[in-house]
């Protein structure tokens, strides 16, 4: 099942030219083979009833309800899950999370062998291509399989302190105007707007006019944008022979049932989604009210357009809804969240929601009627009445059935730009599943903001308080793997390994699922100078993991313990295959074999990285440090000066004065040893090996003073911590 970043090669340098094309340039006239095109918006965490169409008041929806006019609406269509990227496995694949094995955002990948609807249309000679607005459906989490163009290039800052690295509506529609400026036949675009999804900071004048509601004025924008691009299509006469398909991987709380946002709960708030079609072979104004799950929706486009269907669907076409009016038979959704077992050792959640009843297995289950109890206010359970008696039936058979089939989840260790440098330290995965408290989430659902605050105070560098907070949250969630992952962090941050340890520990015994956790544990005995234990973690990775990039380069330290440098050489070099589109990886590779003493490799490494992404500033200054290592004081001063701001890194220059020092080029290594201890003047490392030069030069008294106080030196200089696990998608 498991799929990484190789689906990721090649398409940052596609998207660098797509992105040359201009944002005003004209869309090209289609010269059309077989079938209409297809555009598929997913508008992220967006409510049914916050659109027009759906009877929202005071909603500014215009293209949304204008292509429900033209097209088909369902008025119950329902999400799979309240989670970004499961949701979107189940839209791509027309399969349920039991089904293809994605039940978490940032942590499970859709595997290879799993069809996405993108496969079908390509192989009916269609061009694909996908647009994403945020980190959580990066391509290295399996949804590009089957499109030729995967755009998820994202901004370097998060949007929030806790949130996913996203992009605007209005970039998003940019991108997806050129990629549709080159296509001449028929295509299938994805297109995935994430601006409605918190936190909500509308840009004017939709900020202004939905002060009070700033929910609404995401939407309002997105809606907006959907618009622009719509309008292309129909100017250049495209839109008449395309079908448009719109819907959401989930909806938002919103306060109801005490969750503000999404992720534990599986009512109505986050599950009622918007679902619809408008385009050829649809009929005008046509509402459909029984149950529908969005699922479906990849059956039926690739119907609608007379496709190949896919080999394995839980839902299928729902297009007998529209044509039987009324329609002939009940509609049913299932849904689930893992989340709350995956995060916090609670109990799943599993629902099946009919046109009449919604059921929720559950520690405590709950049955709602949901027409008389739209909001799923009260809880019919326990009850005798045999209608109740025969739901919860019903419900309890439909979920055994799914899951019977459940496909075994696949971990992936999270590999993001933002987790690049504790990547260089391996992720394990061990067999094995979380420890379980069974803890109803009703019940204590309240407490995971306490992690997510946490987690943002981490990230502000806030790290005293973040750690109050989690020791704080683990006093009455003793069982949160979260709060000690935090808590390991935030001790990595202050420089205190040893505390660190029994947290990163706990976090991988409450939940081996996440590979993060183990890489953590990994990465504090590294730091403690325990290479054996370290070692024997990358290899146990990579017989869970045969491609994972940070297991083979935290192999590479095998050479310390007895192995060869040719064995070393095999691991980058898959490292490099496996994730050679991102200069961490390349970045890290070159750093295993510089501190291995291997520095021709490692210059060769941060030469082809410095070719390859130009952008990308630290490989100069690596470079600058191989250079001074080799006597070659000139180009390392040019590649100093190349390197921008990634000079100013205080771990690179403390290596390149150690280089320096160790030439016994003491006028230009004591400078800079110098400048870095007037930003830190407790940097231990700095003022060591300062205090070595100053002995070398007669200069003991103040050696001495340098010293003291200074504990032993670590093993691995540590990075910045890693920088998120998780957030909610």
């Amino acid at each position: 099942m498991l799929h990484r970043g190789l689906a990721r090669s090649g398409c940052a340098a596609l998207w660098t030219l797509v992105a040359l094309v201009s944002f005003g340039c004209n869309l090209v006239s289609a010269d059309r083979r077989d079938g209409p095109n297809v555009l598929l918006v997913t508008i992220d965490t967006l409510r049914a009833d916050r659109v027009g169409a759906y009877g929202a008041r005071d909603v500014a929806t215009p293209t949304l309800d204008a292509l429900a006019a033209r097209g088909v609406l369902f008025e119950r269509a329902m999400a799979a899950v309240p989670l970004t990227l499961p949701s979107h496995a189940s839209l791509l694949t027309g399969q349920y999370p039991a089904t293809h094995g994605v039940r978490h955002n940032a942590v499970f990948v859709l595997g290879a062998e799993a069809e996405t609807v993108a496969e079908r249309f390509a192989d009916a000679g269609y061009a694909t291509g996908a647009v994403v607005g945020a980190a959580v459906l990066d391509a290295e989490f399996g949804l590009r399989q089957g499109f030729e163009a995967y755009d998820a290039e994202l901004p370097k800052e998060r949007a929030t302190a806790a949130g996913f690295y996203e992009r605007p509506a209005g970039e998003v529609t940019d991108r997806a105007l050129a990629w549709l400026a080159e296509q001449r036949g028929p295509f299938f675009l994805w297109v995935h707007y994430y601006d409605v999804h918190a936190n909500w900071t509308p840009p004017e004048p939709f900020k202004t006019r939905f002060q009070r509601h700033p929910y609404d004025g995401e939407v309002a924008y997105v809606d907006h944008e959907l618009g622009r691009l719509l309008g292309a299509l129909e100017q250049k006469k495209r839109l008449a022979n395309t079908v448009v398909a719109v819907t959401s991987d989930h909806g938002e709380g919103l306060g109801e049932h005490g969750e503000e946002s999404h992720t534990y709960f599986i009512y109505d708030s986050v599950l009622h989604v918007p679902l619809i079609l408008a385009g050829p072979g649809l009929p005008a104004g046509r509402r459909v009210a029984p149950v529908a799950p969005n699922t479906g929706l990849a059956a039926t486009l690739l119907a609608l357009v007379g496709a190949k269907p896919l080999a394995r669907a839980d839902v299928g076409d729902l297009a007998p809804m529209w044509r039987q009016q009324p329609a002939s038979a009940p509609g049913e959704a299932y849904a689930e969240s893992l989340a709350g077992e995956l995060d916090h050792g609670w109990a799943p959640l599993h629902g099946v929601r009919s046109d009449r009843f919604h059921y929720i297995r559950a520690p405590r289950p709950e049955l709602f009627d949901v027409v008389a109890d739209p909001h799923q206010r009260h809880n019919l359970l326990p009850s005798d009445r045999p209608e109740h008696v025969a739901a919860v039936k019903t419900g309890e058979a439909r979920i055994d059935a799914l899951l019977a089939g459940s496909a075994a989840p696949e971990p992936l260790a999270v590999d993001a730009e933002t987790r690049a440098q504790i990547e260089a330290l391996g992720y394990v995965v061990p067999d094995g599943k979380a420890v379980k408290t069974g803890a109803d989430p009703k019940d204590v659902h309240a407490l995971a903001s306490v992690a997510f605050d946490s987690l943002a105070l981490l990230f502000a560098k806030r790290h005293e308080e973040a750690e109050k907070l989690a020791l704080k949250g683990l006093e009455v969630m003793p069982g949160s793997s979260q709060l000690h992952d935090i808590l390991a962090r935030v001790y990595l941050a202050m420089r205190r390994p040893a505390l660190a340890l029994p947290h990163a520990v706990e976090a991988a015994r409450l939940n081996p699922q996440y590979g993060d956790f183990h890489a953590q544990v990994a990465y504090v005995h590294l730091l403690l100078g325990d290479l054996p234990s370290a070692v024997a973690s990358f290899e146990q990775a990579l017989r869970v993991d045969p491609l994972h990039p940070g297991a083979h380069i935290g192999v590479m330290w095998r050479v310390r313990l007895g192995g060869t440098v040719e064995d070393a050489q095999q691991h980058a070099e898959q490292a490099l295959a496996n994730a050679g589109d991102r200069p961490a990886i390349a970045e890290r590779v070159g750093e295993i074999w510089e501190s291995l003493g291997e520095y021709e490799r490692a210059l060769a490494v941060f030469e082809h990285g410095a070719k390859s992404f130009p952008d990308h500033t630290p490989f100069h200054m690596r470079l600058a440090i191989q250079y001074a290592r080799f006597g070659d004081e000139r180009r390392a001063e040019r590649e100093r000066e190349a390197a921008g701001q990634a000079s100013a890194d205080v771990n690179l220059r403390n290596r390149l004065g150690i280089v320096y020092a160790a030439r016994r080029d003491f006028g230009r290594a004591e400078p800079i040893f110098r400048d870095i201890l007037k930003e830190r003047p407790d940097e231990p490392s700095t003022r060591r090996f300062l205090a070595r030069m100053l002995r070398e030069t007669g200069r003991e008294a103040e050696a001495a003073g340098l010293v003291e106080g200074v504990g032993p030196a670590l093993e691995v200089l540590p990075p910045e911590p890693p920088s998120e696990t998780h957030p909610r998608g």
